[in-house]
């Protein structure tokens, strides 16, 4: 394995504010087994909601000075880009090995970040990912727990899949955009995003707000609401974007309860917005992985037993544009 000379590592919060809750009614809690008494807990008081986490390391030597931002998809955190499910190192690693600076974030009331009291500061409630939905909106299968034929994915592997799945509060996604919106305002000096599944539309929606701090868009089976027919994305046109698509889409895989990939993500918004970008003018590449060759991948790409063949195909991509 390839060696990396890292020049710093460390992390920080973006965005977040101060929220004062009121007229909540005390109650009694056990803070600590043992103790006599229980204690009274008030849930008034000043809290912070809003934030994000994110996690840097910087090269001693990169291809570019700004980094690649990871941003995880629904219901997950940054976890996903740092290890594979069988313990190989994960695309994280694998960018820092081709020469790229690497962020890894979690995003609004994932991971790292926390969340904020519910219902005293958001409003709805976290809704939960079972084994079977995971299994389906990751199609690998079209039940728990059969596989595909020729799927990639290690079932055997799947209970350390699911151990990363994140209560996902529907009624935060504005939080969520307005902390990714600050977070690239901030990279002055540039920055490439790459966005899994519901991390494109942030990665979209950030870059249209600061497009001249974006270097490139990868886009890893995203998901967006942006409709390229009512929306200006002018300011977009000058970012390379890469667009890649794993197996098991189309109508014969498509199941009664998640049809978003093929049918809404696949077919519809993110190949409008692929050839809007071609129709300004703009250099956007749609990759399907089946189609040059590279079969058996689901909506887990990164965690398969060829995810270091992917990410050298986006690295080799990368390269293109941007190694000297």
């Amino acid at each position: 394995m390839d060696c990396v000379r890292i020049k710093s590592k460390g992390s920080y919060y973006v965005g977040g504010k101060k929220v004062t809750v009121t007229g909540g009614e005390p109650y009694y809690v056990k803070l600590v087994e043992g103790w006599a008494e229980p204690q009274k807990y008030s849930p008034d008081g000043d809290y912070q909601a809003g934030q994000m986490y994110v996690q840097y390391t910087q090269l001693e030597d990169p291809v570019v000075p700004y980094p690649i931002c990871m941003i995880h998809g629904g219901g997950l955190c940054g976890a996903v880009w740092e290890q594979t499910l069988d313990g190989r190192p994960g695309w994280e690693f694998r960018f820092l090995q081709r020469g790229y600076n690497v962020n890894v974030s979690d995003g609004v009331e994932r991971g790292r970040a926390s969340w904020a009291q519910y219902p005293e500061i958001n409003p709805g409630p976290p809704i939960f990912r079972t084994y079977e939905e995971g299994w389906t909106t990751f199609r690998l299968g079209e039940k728990y727990p059969n596989l595909y034929e020729g799927a990639r994915f290690d079932a055997s592997k799947y209970d350390y899949l699911a151990k990363q799945f994140i209560p996902r509060w529907v009624t935060s996604t504005a939080w969520a955009e307005e902390a990714y919106n600050l977070y690239v305002s901030q990279m002055t000096e540039g920055c490439i995003l790459m966005a899994h599944s519901q991390g494109g539309l942030f990665a979209i929606r950030a870059a249209m707000k600061h497009p001249k701090n974006i270097k490139a868009i990868i886009l890893v089976e995203s998901s967006s609401t942006i409709d390229v027919e009512t929306e200006d994305i002018s300011s977009l046109k000058n970012i390379p974007f890469l667009h890649v698509w794993g197996d098991f889409l189309g109508g014969e895989y498509v199941n009664d309860r998640f049809t978003w990939v093929g049918d809404y993500a696949y077919e519809g918004t993110m190949r409008k917005l692929h050839h809007k970008i071609q129709e300004l003018g703009g250099d956007s590449t749609w990759v399907h992985l089946p189609e040059i060759g590279i079969k058996g991948n689901s909506h887990a790409m990164m965690n398969e037993n060829n995810s270091d063949e992917i990410a050298d195909l986006i690295a080799n991509w990368l390269d293109e544009r941007f190694r000297r």
